[in-house]
């Protein structure tokens, strides 16, 4: 099976190209989730709880086929998963991309996608590798299921795009919400904020759109920039409160609504909710910051409680990777007291906080010299690990 894969050379994303990196957008946002979004984005607005509702019919055919297959995948299991140059490691397979590096990927039920140095789209799976001919900076995917979603960008808007691996297919894509203000100097840009089951979450220059995958339609459920909603799975939603603040917004709530009068239990930038939302783990966009604030690191709750969990001092770096069921994560660690930065891919208990080491000195945490200066190796989020620093 790799052998195949690695004779199979995936097409480069046919006349299509990246938009420029916007580096000093990236530096400038410092601690503001920029290892999340690199491009345009939006003002921040007030919330709004009238729920607006959008067809979808007016920019893509409606689509009456499931967009999930009742039979499990090829990929259903999740493994120890991490990627290291042109290699996906799925536990104890390896799988080749050739000549592609992997900066970021997900993992879905029927295959991973990934992003190469170019930004393009590609999927891996049992039948090899290909193109999808689009490009993005970040992707996101479910716990489970085929799907994956980016938003692309164009001269004048956005587009939130839903696609299925499976099927190989678009069951989404839209523009509503992300119409660029012209002349508008915008520090970020629309994204997918989560895929929830049949559900995706669109941050959008209007706002927060909750999106029904099978009937093509959303609605507004929240007047807020990208940046205030960070996760949602199981229905509940990881948002910044207060909604509106300035950077960095590190105070999180977790509820079903985004409401302003939820109290605000948990800290961190980046958020990663079990499926079942038991757990919340949280941690920072700068993967090194050299003068560390009490809000900094990474940090793993119990959500009904609050109960902040101890994670292990054996680690002074911590980076997730992705759930493995709702009560064990893989997580990449870099040892404290290692001069060359071995890291070693961890199973975290959530209930306890005791790890398992999975793959020990997998890689070594050094970034690369020019920006973006991003880690060797990528986990199964969509987005790099990066350290901010100039």
């Amino acid at each position: 099976m790799n052998d195949l894969l690695r004779d199979t050379l995936a097409e480069r994303a046919a006349g299509t190209e990246p938009p420029p990196l916007d580096l000093d957008g990236i530096i400038a946002a410092g601690n503001h989730r920029a290892a999340r979004r690199r491009t345009l984005g939006i003002l921040g607005g007030a919330v709004a709880t009238a729920a607006v509702a959008v067809g979808g019919a007016s920019v893509l055919r409606p689509r009456n086929e499931q967009p999930q297959p009742a039979h499990p995948g090829p990929f259903t299991p999740r493994r120890a998963t991490f990627a290291l140059g042109n290699e996906i490691h799925y536990g104890s397979e390896v799988i080749s991309v050739a000549p592609h590096k992997v900066t970021a990927f997900v993992q879905t039920d029927a295959g991973f996608v990934f992003l190469n140095a170019d930004n393009a789209i590609h999927v891996a799976d049992r039948a090899g590798v290909r193109s999808l001919g689009k490009s993005a900076w970040r992707l996101t995917a479910d716990h489970r299921g085929n799907l994956v979603a980016w938003v692309e960008t164009h001269n004048d808007q956005g587009e939130s795009v839903v696609y299925d691996v499976a099927a190989g297919r678009e069951l989404v894509r839209t523009p509503i919400g992300n119409k660029f203000p012209k002349y508008a100097s915008l520090a970020h840009g629309p994204e997918i904020v989560a895929l929830d089951g049949n559900t995706a979450y669109f941050g959008t220059l209007d706002g927060l759109y909750r999106w029904d995958i099978r009937k093509n339609q959303g609605e507004l459920i929240a007047k807020v920039s990208t940046i205030a909603v960070r996760a949602v799975t199981a229905g509940q939603i990881v948002f910044q409160q207060p909604l509106e603040q300035r950077p960095p917004a590190v105070s999180l709530a977790v509820a079903k609504t985004v409401s302003a009068t939820a109290p605000a239990r948990f800290s961190g930038q980046q958020a990663f909710l079990s499926p079942a939302a038991r757990y919340l783990f949280t941690e920072t966009d700068d993967a090194l910051i050299s003068i560390e604030p009490g809000w900094a690191g990474p940090k793993l709750y119990e959500v009904e409680t609050g109960r902040k969990i101890k994670l292990p001092y054996a680690y002074d770096s911590l980076f997730f990777g992705q759930w493995l069921d709702d009560d064990r994560f893989i997580a990449a660690g870099k040892r404290r007291f290692s001069e060359a930065a071995e890291t070693d891919l961890l199973v975290v208990t959530a209930a306890t906080g005791a790890v398992k080491v999975a793959v020990p000195n997998f890689s070594k945490l050094i970034f690369s010299t020019t920006p973006p200066r991003i880690a060797p190796f990528a986990l199964p989020t969509g987005g790099p690990i990066i350290d901010l620093a100039e």
